[in-house]
């Protein structure tokens, strides 16, 4: 993807930056969470979060082997260009784009409200402009987002420095929380007693009710669709690829440890408010649920419940810059492709950020933020984040199948082979059990929730037409095209080259030697060859090859090479000259002591035929110096 004017993102984000990027938009989600899906979900809290987790950690994983595969700010709408086209690409998109203005609004709602916790001299606080009071709530969280459009002006460099301090305070303080808890609080009688009330009894208003099932069952299925929110925030790390330093390693680190970490938290949180109040105490305190929870504690309750509010005002603002942080890259990606007008991708030539993307939907969070309703921001947080992480999963399995010689520093495992139609598919068991999990919840919001989908289609067709309008009156482009995913170029292909491993090499040197030279976007073909002219007891040594590449073959098979091996019994010259013509490996290896003059060393028979052979081909014939023992 080129950029304007040759200004590019800076790449000064580290693996620990990547993940705080993916916690910080994702740890405060509990402290609102927890209690709005005890509400629903009853005693069922616990089993809610432990099934929408298992959609988490597709997605996760999904962004661990597709970001640095396709190392570019946008995340699933990269994606879904290069799988499909830029209609596919722009729902993509625009889908995110809801969720993280939302994300931007809600969290610096929800920092407001423990910011006024904290500072409880603040409640009167209120603006009145004519007929209309803005209340010290909407102040406080305008103010937040003002300061997050600064701080992401000048620099991601500054505000991944900063979050990477919040995240390391909001991690330490949640830990000590669950610790203190489980030593001193936890009643385990008491969570497994709650597991079966699946379900809140109540009608509430809130929920569109399905006549065919019962109430608790109404709820609890609503509840999922509240837990999920729990679990939004992880593209994040995808949105700032381009940013990150090493991104072949880091990403897939950073997300990882976010499909570990943020789970972890969760269901520890949700199996101590079980174990130490019940759920009805958490459904009662749906503005602060776990400030209720900790105050229980018998050591300690009323100081922590103080730190749980800073802590949850610093998770919270993490949270909400993380979402403007992913809008901003997100747009200005989706500018500089076509598929949002091309001004809003202005890379700053001093603080070498998208300035304008920056502003413009800071702007939009922030207006967002006056009414100062945090139900009517949540109501619509988990429709665009559902559908986009659809999108991304058929993304994966798409480009698994369609690209199988990219090359993937890490692939998501275990894997299935389907086959439909008279073709082999490959499909990662996570994302098919993930895609499940998302689709049904996002089936769920669309029948559960009648203002959510409501107010999220009417964000999709207004997107739909603005994008058709663009496309065909501004910038005279087909409105479903495949040209554009040509600027979608991933980071490496995967290469197939052929080792001639002689007869008797040492397996310890060709292992270290291969994985000296190359990594794991090589496919390996070893390849001995038993000339009878050169080896009297051919029928002995072919065995013998055979044994010692199956050796190498499994040392390498474990550290996640693609190997394959094979002994061919013929004519030296004619079997290298047949594997060198016919086009199977992209290049032809071999091993040599040392290089002498440019040529392979001449220590034997065998030697002088391979040089005689890769000499007609110069341009397939790698040398690499042994590395090991024998050297």
């Amino acid at each position: 993807m080129s950029g304007n004017s040759g200004r590019r993102l800076r790449r000064e984000v580290g693996w620990f930056g990547a993940f705080s990027m993916g916690f910080g938009d994702v740890g405060a989600d509990i402290f609102i969470a927890l209690g709005v899906t005890a509400l629903y979900a009853g005693g069922g809290v616990f089993l809610a979060f432990l099934i929408t987790a298992i959609g988490y950690v597709a997605v996760s994983l999904s962004y661990a082997e597709l970001a640095p595969t396709y190392p570019y700010a946008g995340g699933s709408y990269v994606y879904a260009l290069r799988a499909w086209n830029t209609l596919a690409s722009f729902i993509a998109g625009w889908a995110i784009i809801l969720d993280y203005v939302l994300c931007t609004a809600l969290f610096a709602t929800a920092a407001s409200g423990y910011f006024k916790y904290v500072f409880t001299g603040l409640e009167g606080l209120k603006l009145a402009i004519g007929p209309v009071s803005i209340s010290s709530l909407a102040l406080i969280a305008a103010a937040i987002v003002l300061l997050l459009i600064v701080v992401n002006y000048v620099g991601i460099k500054y505000s991944a420095g900063l979050l990477v301090g919040i995240v390391s305070v909001g991690i330490a303080v949640q830990a000590l929380i669950i610790a203190v808890g489980f030593l001193t609080a936890f009643d385990p009688s008491r969570f497994l007693s709650q597991l079966s009330e699946l379900g809140n009894k109540r009608v509430l208003d809130e929920v569109g009710y399905i006549p065919w099932i019962s109430v608790e069952a109404n709820n609890f299925l609503y509840a999922l669709t509240i837990a999920m929110a729990s679990y939004i925030g992880v593209e994040s790390i995808a949105q700032a690829a381009e940013e990150v330093r090493r991104p072949y390693r880091w990403i897939p680190r950073a997300a990882m440890l976010c499909a570990v970490s943020v789970p972890t938290f969760v269901l520890l949180f949700s199996a101590l408010g079980l174990g130490v109040t019940g759920w009805p105490v958490l459904a009662d305190s749906i503005e602060n649920p776990v400030a209720a929870l900790v105050s229980r504690f018998p050591v300690l309750g009323q100081e922590l419940a103080l730190l749980v509010a800073l802590t949850a005002l610093v998770m919270s603002t993490a949270s909400s810059n993380t979402g403007l942080i992913g809008i901003s890259r997100l747009a200005a990606s989706m500018g500089r492709l076509g598929l949002l007008p091309y001004w809003l991708y202005a890379i700053h030539p001093r603080f070498r950020t998208p300035t304008r993307t920056i502003v413009i939907f800071g702007l939009i969070a922030l207006l967002l933020v006056l009414p100062g309703d945090i139900p009517l921001l949540a109501s619509l947080y988990n429709f665009g984040a559902s559908l986009g992480y659809i999108i991304l999963l058929l993304c994966l399995l798409k480009l698994r199948n369609s690209e199988p010689h990219v090359y993937r520093p890490w692939r998501m495992r275990p894997n299935i082979r389907l086959r439909i139609g008279g073709r082999e598919y490959e499909a990662p068991v996570l994302a098919l059990a993930g895609l499940v999990v998302i689709g049904a919840i996002f089936t769920l919001f669309m029948l559960l929730h009648p203002l959510g989908r409501v107010l999220g289609v009417l964000w999709m067709l207004a997107g739909l037409a603005g994008y058709y309008l663009y496309r065909r009156l501004v910038a005279k482009a087909p409105v479903v095209s495949r040209e554009e995913r040509a600027a979608v170029v991933p980071a490496g292909y995967r290469m197939s080259l052929t080792v001639l491993v002689r007869p008797y090499e040492d397996p310890e040197t060709v292992v270290q030697s291969l994985k000296h030279y190359f990594d794991r976007r090589f496919s390996l073909k070893l390849l001995s060859i038993i000339d009878p002219e050169l080896e009297p007891e051919y029928e002995r040594a072919a065995r013998d090859a055979e044994a010692s590449l199956r050796r190498v073959s499994e040392t390498l098979l474990s550290s996640g090479y693609d190997v394959s091996f094979e002994v061919r019994v013929g004519k030296l010259e004619q079997l290298v000259e047949l594997e060198a013509s016919r086009g199977d490996s992209d290049f032809i290896v071999l091993l040599v002591k040392r290089f002498l003059k440019g040529a392979i060393e001449k220590v034997s028979l065998a030697d002088e035929r391979f040089r005689s052979v890769l000499s007609r081909h110069p341009a397939k014939a790698i040398l690499i110096r042994k590395v090991g023992p024998e050297e």
